[in-house]
């Protein structure tokens, strides 16, 4: 090894000795506080993590720090995202932090999502063996509009690419508490990820597109603009909240990229295209497309709202195949 890394592993050794509950804790603060400054760096954390681990789970006024350190270094490293799973209960004592909402619930807040993001199954897993209400502990807590709330937001986005999760998402009490949040400043996007991943799985559309338009509006209102030019025809087709509606149009182009992807989804089933249609959702996206026109949208952005225009503007005796054909899934 070179000389600078050849350094590096002798004082991680050396500061390792000193991360063990029995020793003299003003020392072993002074010890984990040189360890909080490496695992921000690009060196290996492998030396470190059992250490770290062990002491966040036996003690207490350490956990902060190693709640830190394990953050930093399960952002980018699987391998310290599997040991923290595999072999300590670090995972569940985020959890259990942030559901008290400890001081350094940010931290542990952050370490559940770098772990979900790399292993949302296990994590799953873990907190559902744990604590098996974790979802909605984590949906009803109240959060303050802070990090933390954006932090147990990107932890649920990575939840809701597995199935079984969605599956507890569609669940109405859940779902009302995910969909207002797209027109909340600091949830709104991880809201919108979370309604498009509920979107790929084609079984929930029926529950998804029901009569109450709720999970449909979360999508539209941003996408809609008081000025839009509708006929009285078409105003009359879109869901009530819509109707005659005097907000604005989300500024950011990737939020509302979220949504039309969203959408996109959507249509790859009848049931949902037709509910579409029947919403007269194509008025909104042609106002939103002529209106967005000057807008620096890459060729993808244009490309899915174009794409959802034209699945909506046709009938279904174009679209399907067959008599039989249900999803454009199939047609991959």
């Amino acid at each position: 090894c070179d000389v600078h890394e050849c350094d590096y592993t002798r004082t991680i050794v050396e500061l390792v000795e000193f991360l063990t509950p029995q020793t003299r804790p003003d020392i072993r603060q002074r010890a984990l506080e040189h360890v909080v400054g490496y695992s921000g760096t690009s060196y290996p954390p492998s030396i470190y993590s059992q250490a770290i681990c062990k002491l966040c789970e036996t003690s207490v006024s350490d956990r902060p720090k190693a709640l830190c350190i394990l953050t930093n270094c399960s952002s980018g490293s699987v391998e310290v995202a599997d040991f923290i799973l595999s072999r300590s209960r670090c995972a569940q004592l985020a959890f259990d932090a942030s559901r008290s909402r400890e001081r350094y619930m940010d931290f542990a807040a952050h370490l559940l999502a770098n772990l979900s993001r790399h292993f949302p199954d296990r994590v799953n897993d873990a907190l559902v063996e744990y604590e098996p209400n974790y979802l909605n502990i984590l949906l009803f807590s109240s959060s303050p509009e802070n990090s933390f709330a954006c932090l147990i937001g990107y932890t649920l986005v990575n939840l809701s690419t597995l199935c079984s999760v969605r599956y507890q998402l569609v669940d109405s009490k859940r779902l009302s508490r995910i969909c207002p949040l797209t027109v909340v400043e600091k949830k709104k996007e991880a809201a919108a990820d979370i309604l498009r991943n509920l979107a790929f799985e084609d079984a929930l559309h029926s529950s998804l597109a029901d009569e109450s338009d709720m999970y449909l509006v979360s999508l539209l209102i941003p996408l809609a603009d008081c000025s839009d030019k509708l006929s009285d025809d078409e105003i009359e087709k879109l869901p009530l909240r819509l109707q005659y509606y005097e907000g604005t149009r989300e500024k950011s182009v990737q939020m509302r990229q979220k949504l039309i992807e969203a959408l996109y989804q959507l249509c790859s089933t009848r049931i949902s295209r037709q509910y579409l249609r029947k919403r007269g959702v194509y008025s909104l996206l042609r106002e939103l497309d002529q209106a967005t026109e000057e807008d620096l949208l890459t060729s993808q952005q244009e490309h899915t709202l174009h794409a959802l225009i034209a699945i909506l503007i046709r009938d279904e005796d174009e679209i399907s195949r067959d008599s039989n054909f249900e999803s454009l899934r199939s047609l991959n």
